[in-house]
């Protein structure tokens, strides 16, 4: 057994995002996987897994509710289960989805505010109508620094393909997960390079994908693909309810393989 799951998880351990949904009482209850992330990510036959619950975590940060923790008597593991967009050791997920992964009160034609508001993509909306967050404190102070905006220009930049340095396998696997052609993805890339506009056209490159994207279900889905194909989290395991399986997306293989 993995050394990662008899101790504490890391950023790179594989985590299990499922829907969680209001019960009669309104109460969010997720949908319990019945195989572990080790059972799932094995190559070898695995015992059948034993899943039980263990307790509730609660976060001061993140989706706003309680996370069901579970535990694997077959294989001794302990795992948070994760309302759809979110990555442990995030406070904001990838894209704006209720608990169950359902769009909040918007339509698909909704402006990219609608759909990535409040996100880890906060920071390139704002960017991209030359919106810079802080640099000092006034009377008041801000609750939002050019620092973190700068960080979290760079972090999205590289989840959706664009950031320079990518290699050019990790950036084709980064189109097809978002069923982008890869030349899309490209020209957005090399167009921040050649124009060197700044914060401003860093913004802006990143929402011209994100309004590609068909769909903010989708791209709850996708865009923590992308964040693991990058190095940025553990591989993503969505556990389909109705099938009673992890669907681990088109490339379910360590990024190890791949050149940065």
């Amino acid at each position: 057994m993995p050394e990662s799951y008899r101790t504490q998880p890391t950023r790179q351990t594989p985590f299990v995002v499922t829907a969680y949904r209001a019960d009669a009482d309104g109460n969010l209850k997720p949908d319990v996987p019945t195989r572990c992330p080790l059972a799932a990510i094995s190559v070898r036959p695995e015992p059948c897994c034993s899943i039980t619950n263990d307790h509730e975590r609660t976060r001061k940060t993140g989706p706003g509710h309680p996370l069901r923790v579970v535990r694997c008597r077959a294989h001794d593991i302990a795992f948070t289960l994760y309302p759809p967009g979110f990555a442990p050791f995030r406070r904001q997920s990838v894209a704006r989805v209720g608990p169950d992964g359902a769009q909040i009160g918007t339509d698909e034609s909704s402006v990219l505010k609608a759909k990535f508001g409040g996100t880890l993509f906060d920071a390139a909306l704002d960017a991209s109508h030359g919106f810079a967050w802080a640099r000092e404190s006034g009377c008041a102070l801000p609750d939002r620094w050019w620092s973190t905006q700068a960080r979290h220009l760079k972090l999205a930049s590289r989840i959706v393909g664009i950031a320079s340095g990518l290699g050019d396998r990790t950036r084709e696997r980064i189109a097809s997960i978002l069923a982008l052609d890869t030349l899309t993805i490209r020209e957005r890339q090399q167009g921040v390079d050649g124009e060197d506009q700044g914060y401003r056209a860093l913004g802006q490159a990143i929402g011209s994908i994100l309004g590609r994207l068909r769909g903010v279900t989708f791209a709850a889905v996708a865009l923590l693909r992308c964040g693991h194909w990058v190095g940025q989290w553990g591989e993503p395991l969505h556990w389909d309810s109705k099938r009673r399986l992890y669907d681990r997306g088109p490339f379910p293989v360590s990024r190890t393989a791949l050149s940065p």
